[in-house]
C-alpha cells in the first residue's frame, strides 16, 4: 500500500454490493469473533449494512485515498493501486459491473445497479478474472467522516427501523433505504 502503509490502515469501499465476499456472508461461510477470539456466530445479510459514497467527493478533502482494480488479496492478476482519481474510469474494470444492470439499483441517489453475476468464467476473455475485478476497492486511509456518507443500505425494514432510531438520536441525518436487491437472500 502507498506510503508504508497495510490495507488495515483504510477505510474499504467496494464498487457495488454484489461481490463474492457478500456472497459468502449470504453463505454464512464468515464466522463473527470477538477482539479476544471467543468465536460468537456466523455472520448474517441480515445485519450487514452498505455506507454508499461517491469517489469524487474525496477529491479535495484532505484525507488520503486510493483505489485498486482488483481485490487487495488477489495473486493472480496482482492489484494495481492508483491515487489519481482522473484515472478511476480506466482503472477500474468497469465492463464487469455493466453488462447488465440486473442487481441492487437505487434510484433515489441514481445508481442504475449492477450487473448480478460476480464469479470467473472461461469465456468471454474479460470473465475469466470478474470475481477479483468485481473486488476492487476504493480505500480511504485512517477513518471516512460520515458527512461523506449519501446514505445507507440496509437488507430489512427492521435493520432500517433500528438504524433511524440511532440516526434519529445523533446530529446526522442520512437516508436508510431498504434495498433487498443489494444483497442475495
Amino acid at each position: 500500500m502507498p506510503g508504508d502503509s497495510v490495507v488495515n490502515d483504510y477505510v474499504p469501499f467496494y464498487f457495488s454490493p454484489v461481490t463474492s465476499f457478500t456472497f459468502t456472508i449470504y453463505r454464512q461461510n464468515v464466522p463473527l469473533v470477538s477482539p479476544d477470539g471467543e468465536y460468537l456466530r456466523q455472520a448474517c445479510e441480515d445485519d450487514r449494512i452498505f455506507l454508499v459514497g461517491q469517489p469524487d467527493s474525496f477529491r479535495d478533502s484532505g484525507l488520503f485515498y486510493c483505489f485498486s482494480d482488483h481485490a487487495l488479496n488477489s495473486n493472480a492478476p496482482l492489484p494495481s493501486i492508483e491515487t489519481d482519481l482522473d484515472k478511476l474510469e480506466d482503472h477500474v474494470h468497469w465492463l464487469v459491473f455493466d453488462e447488465a444492470h440486473d442487481r441492487a439499483c437505487i434510484p433515489e441517489i441514481g445508481y442504475p445497479g449492477v450487473n448480478r453475476w460476480f464469479h470467473n468464467m472461461a469465456s468471454p476473455a474479460h470473465r475469466m478474472t470478474r470475481s477479483p475485478k468485481r473486488m476492487a476497492e476504493f480505500l480511504v486511509y485512517s477513518a471516512v467522516p460520515l458527512g461523506f456518507i449519501d446514505c445507507i443500505i440496509v437488507k430489512t425494514d427492521a435493520m432500517r427501523d433500528k438504524l433511524q432510531t440511532m440516526m434519529d438520536a445523533s446530529v446526522w441525518n442520512i437516508s436508510i433505504y431498504t434495498k433487498r436487491g443489494c444483497f442475495f437472500g
